[in-house]
């Protein structure tokens, strides 16, 4: 009963407006003497069912109007004939978007193939046009270097016209100075010979005037050899004297030098006991008064201990003033001496 129900609301539908057409006749409508009235539904599908309208008592049953009924069936039967096509358009359309989508999905496919191809192809173009332009300007570079070259000998040609032009004009001017040279040369040959003539009388007066000037000359350079050698004797003399002035000098320096180290010495003193081979350089620093200004110990030996080197710097000042040198060109400002008390 539940299937019929959902698969025919419709047929539902009119049974339950036909109940309600039937209680309406029931209150308002006339009675005929008919006991029971049969009303039979009907689908497509299936057979209705049938109702049964007994006799209520005490009251009558009334008529109801069969062109009333088959008219309310006829428009149901309708109706679901109606819904029926309505689902089998709506079938049909369903499938035929089915198969637009299909088709529309096949060309959006092939859209698609056709895309990439179209993309292959215009990259393949691309690559033959970017090919083109490439051996275009490689065409293009060999053109500009070919007119290049073509301008080049030509204006080489250009070029070896003008010299050939130039070297002609140098040849006739060479001509001319080769004629003009020839001239001169016989003229200079006219003069050389005149000359000749008069160099003979210069040569003559020439020989004599060396003869004399050989004569003076050879006097001079007596005199000059008898100069040089005095100048040389004279030099050898200086040079003498000056060694013996530094060695005299170099002299007085030691003693002036040893005078410092013995007044260094006599001012000696130390508590502690000291080798007698110990020594040390002293470097003193005076004033041109002998006044020390500084003092360094430096090159000890292994004997000159730390007291020893102290004790020295000590007679160094103690011997303040030094003594003065023998001559003022021997004074040193910096002086140096080994130190062995």
């Amino acid at each position: 009963m539940f299937a019929f129900v959902i698969r025919h609301p419709l047929a539902l539908s009119a049974a339950v407006l036909l109940h309600v057409v039937i209680a309406i006749g029931l209150v308002f409508g006339s009675f005929d003497d008919d006991p029971i009235l049969k009303v039979t539904l009907q689908s497509d599908s299936e057979e209705g069912e049938i109702t049964q309208v007994k006799q209520v008592e005490p009251m009558k049953t009334f008529a109801v109007d069969s062109a009333l009924v088959k008219e309310q069936l006829a428009k149901i039967k309708q109706q679901e004939e109606a819904k029926r096509k309505e689902q089998e358009a709506l079938k049909k359309r369903s499938e035929a978007e089915k198969r637009r989508l299909a088709d529309l999905q096949k060309q959006q496919l092939e859209e698609k193939r056709k895309t990439e191809l179209a993309k292959k192809q215009a990259l393949a173009e691309k690559r033959r046009a970017e090919e083109a332009k490439r051996l275009a300007e490689i065409e293009q570079q060999r053109v500009a270097a070919e007119q290049k070259r073509a301008a080049e000998a030509k204006r080489l040609a250009e070029q070896a016209k003008k010299e050939a032009v130039l070297a002609e004009k140098k040849r006739e001017e060479a001509k001319k100075m080769v004629a003009a040279a020839e001239k001169q040369r016989q003229e200079e040959e006219a003069k050389k010979r005149a000359l000749q003539e008069q160099i003979k009388k210069q040569n003559a007066e020439k020989k004599r005037l060396e003869e004399a000037a050989l004569q003076a000359r050879l006097q001079k350079e007596q005199q000059e050899a008898e100069t040089a050698l005095q100048q040389q004797i004279a030099a050898e003399e200086a040079k003498r004297r000056q060694a013996a002035k530094e060695k005299e000098m170099q002299s007085l320096r030691e003693t002036y030098i040893s005078s410092i180290a013995a007044s260094v010495k006599d001012n000696w003193r130390t508590a502690a006991k000291v080798s007698d081979e110990a020594q040390c350089v002293l470097s003193i620093t005076q004033t041109p008064k002998g006044m020390i200004s500084g003092v360094k110990v430096e090159q000890c030996n292994k004997f000159a201990n730390e007291q020893f080197q102290k004790d020295a710097v000590k007679a160094v000042y103690r011997a303040e003033p030094l003594p003065a040198p023998p001559v003022k060109e021997l004074f040193e400002r910096n002086i140096k001496f080994i130190f062995n008390p």
